[in-house]
């Protein structure tokens, strides 16, 4: 937990304590804050005073009848602020506007034509945002910024999107300050599975898990003591290669044979089932035909048709064996599943996956979840605008070096 500090040159900091603490506790009193921060009591009125001043925080009625003075919940404005979360995925562009207390308040999903390049992009993500804001009559000076969640890999950096396998006409292309320049607004920029386990781990009373991200790729983020865990680089989680069946058919594609991704991606999926004679096989270069596809063959085991069943029945274990893995290395107690894809895939995953991991695991351990996420197709559009609230909000101990 961020403890604060007294000392008044600290003020900003401070008060990034206590409104990090209220949006994570709604109806915390000041009495907790102070107990919770380590600040002075009147440090904490001050602050919680000027933050209500600001429009930022509210006063709620007490909820409990006691002796004495009441003490007064205190819960986030949500419309104090807001950010912008936005999912560039090769089929779909996803859209959130999410006020400061987390609810979403828009959201929006475009199918993006195909091919697209970098500026084509930039173009309809500016559009959109700029659209999304008027139409909700927003206050511009409240939208603190434009959170995008992209195939990786990228250097977070300097804001660049090198060369992602789902993207292929993007060569290291300058996203963040592109997409400043069209909007005029603050831009972060993270990695879709990374963004993918913020939002889940924001929505989660769970500070361990492995989140397995399933969408035009596959990859997976680790949270460990409620830190999103990044890497060297920032572009932890390219698992596709692990080997999860070295007997599987020869799909004719730039992927590892045998390999996770071979297992559960979109290409792969629709390469299969057009070889057993399920669907026709669409333009492989075209991922909102790939998009459609998956939809089509995900309807067609829902209706029934055994081959259908079977193609994603096989994907389930394939995908729990790559899931094993990285289950022994890491030590997790608990498994998410989610991403783009989840919602289409669950309902043959769910009732195959979590017995087939434990049969994977070396030390067993029947305290082992392995869950799906609520947070349906959005997940990472919310977890880039949940990295802009924590940009702009969330107190960074980097804010006390002196220069």
């Amino acid at each position: 937990m961020l403890r604060g500090t007294n000392l008044p040159r600290l003020a900003d900091y401070n008060q990034a304590v206590i409104l990090d603490l209220i949006r994570r506790d709604p109806g915390t009193s000041r009495a907790e804050l102070q107990r919770n921060s380590g600040l002075a009591s009147q440090t904490v009125s001050n602050i919680a005073r000027r933050l209500i001043d600001a429009g930022m925080v509210v006063e709620s009625p007490p909820t409990e009848v006691v002796r004495g003075r009441p003490s007064i919940p205190l819960t986030v404005n949500g419309d104090g602020a807001f950010a912008v979360g936005v999912h560039i995925d090769p089929a779909r562009l996803t859209l959130v506007l999410v006020d400061v207390a987390g609810q979403v308040r828009h959201r929006q999903q475009l199918r993006i034509p195909q091919p697209s390049s970098p500026n084509d992009m930039t173009s309809l993500i500016s559009v959109s945002t700029g659209r999304l804001i008027r139409e909700f009559g927003i206050d511009r000076d409240r939208v603190l910024g434009l959170g995008i969640a992209a195939p990786g890999p990228l250097d977070v950096r300097t804001g660049v999107v090198l060369r992602p396998p789902q993207l292929p006409t993007w060569r290291d292309v300058h996203l963040r300050a592109d997409l400043h320049d069209a909007t005029g607004m603050p831009v972060l920029l993270d990695k879709d599975v990374t963004a993918a386990a913020t939002a889940e781990l924001r929505s989660s009373a769970s500070p361990d898990f492995l989140f397995l991200y399933l969408g035009s790729g596959v990859g997976a983020s680790v949270v460990f003591g409620g830190q999103v865990l990044r890497g060297g680089s920032n572009n932890i989680g390219e698992i596709g290669d692990i080997l999860v069946d070295p007997t599987a058919e020869d799909l004719g594609w730039g992927g590892r044979r045998g390999g996770l991704a071979a297992a559960c991606v979109p290409e792969a999926l629709v390469i299969q089932a057009a070889q057993a004679g399920v669907i026709p096989l669409p333009d492989l270069n075209d991922y909102l035909a790939l998009d459609d596809a998956c939809t089509t063959l995900s309807q067609l085991a829902a209706g029934g048709n055994p081959t259908a069943s079977f193609i994603l029945e096989r994907a389930a274990r394939r995908v729990a064996v790559g899931v094993g893995v990285l289950v022994n290395f890491l030590d997790v107690p608990r498994v998410v599943l989610g991403g783009p894809m989840w919602n289409r895939l669950s309902a043959v995953f769910l009732p195959l996956v979590e017995d087939a991991v434990r049969d994977e695991l070396v030390v067993p351990r029947d305290s082992l979840e392995v869950v799906g996420s609520a947070l349906s197709e959005q997940i990472a559009a919310l977890g880039a605008a949940e990295l802009v609230m924590d940009h702009f909000l969330a107190p960074h101990a980097s804010v006390l070096l002196m220069e």
